[in-house]
């Protein structure tokens, strides 16, 4: 019996089309051209891959990272093949990212090269033979993709970009969740309130990179106190409290980081405090206190320090 191989007469054909926001099911392009668009911010939903073997024994599949789904693999979605349908349609989903490889007594004859248009970055660098290509935990959409399949050997056009980006939630975003749960549930006992009095926000007060948190807890705004921890050796360290009570955190020059100024204000009375962590301690240096003349505002430097309840995590994903 004759090889496929032998009796092939030229190399595969790859071609495939994209279903795109707004436009629907676009037509088959060929080896090395864009399929969706560019500069239209319309995100890809769904693609098929079409392989032309051309006698050898190659096939290709592929899976996508689809929103709301994750992989295809990971579910009874499953890997694509040979034009099937991988995405959704008629659910608005985005595609986030793609594998793609080749199958076959031949695959190792080939690679397939294919890069993807991703939203906030532009065309990544080239990803083969079931690398990822786009983006996961961005929350990015897809909006173009090339694919080639060539012989071994020949490489895809230059780009130096990486092909595939995956976000992580931070270590020390773990270790304050842990925090900010326990510290819900203790004081939630002790005080008997709901969700909506206990409060977290982060500054980073040292300017290394890892905000510290802040956690308000207590009964009431006569007693309100801001719990403060830090991240040290890949766990939440405990650095002291400050008070809490009819008080706003907020930079001194952004919401971020740098100086810290604690506004505690009530009744057309206010003190205004700098916070520092120094030498590994907590010190709150008085600014200035007084009366508020009527009609004046309370001290504001404008960068109010993000905050949320306990219940919502949104600040530490």
């Amino acid at each position: 019996m004759i090889p496929s191989s032998v009796m092939a007469a030229a190399d595969p054909i790859v071609s495939y089309c994209t279903h795109v926001q707004n436009e629907g099911w676009q037509d088959y392009v060929g080896t090395g051209k864009m399929s969706g668009t560019e500069g239209k911010s319309y995100r890809l939903e769904g693609i098929k891959v079409n392989l032309d073997a051309q006698g050898y024994d190659l096939g290709i599949t592929y899976q996508t990272h689809i929103q709301n789904i994750g992989w295809e693999a990971d579910t009874s979605r499953g890997w694509k093949a040979n034009d099937g349908m991988s995405g959704t349609e008629g659910l608005s989903y985005r595609l986030e990212a793609i594998q793609i490889k080749l199958t076959g007594a031949d695959a190792d004859k080939f690679n397939v090269f294919y890069q993807v248009h991703a939203q906030n970055i532009g065309w990544m660098g080239w990803a083969k033979n079931g690398e990822s290509a786009g983006t996961a935990g961005y929350g990015y959409r897809l909006e173009g993709i090339k694919i080639m399949v060539v012989p071994t050997g020949v490489d895809p056009p230059l780009n130096s970009g990486v092909p595939f980006k995956e976000y992580t939630v931070p270590q020390y975003k773990e270790a304050y969740k842990q925090v900010v749960y326990q510290l819900f549930k203790e004081n939630g006992i002790k005080y008997g309130y709901s969700q909506y009095a206990c409060h977290y926000s982060m500054f980073d007060m040292d300017s290394n990179g890892i905000p510290e948190l802040f956690v308000k807890t207590g009964s009431c705004e006569a007693d309100f106190k801001y719990q403060i921890y830090t991240y040290e050796n890949d766990q939440a360290k405990y650095m002291g409290s400050t008070n809490g009570g009819h008080a706003t955190l907020m930079g001194k020059t952004n919401s971020a980081g740098g100086e810290l100024i604690l506004l505690m204000a009530h009744m057309g009375y206010q003190q205004v405090y700098e916070i520092k962590y120094e030498n590994g301690s907590i010190t709150r240096n008085l600014m200035m206190k007084g009366e508020v003349p009527m009609g004046e505002d309370y001290y504001d430097t404008g960068y109010s320090v993000p905050w949320a309840y306990a219940r919502d995590i949104s600040l530490l994903n």
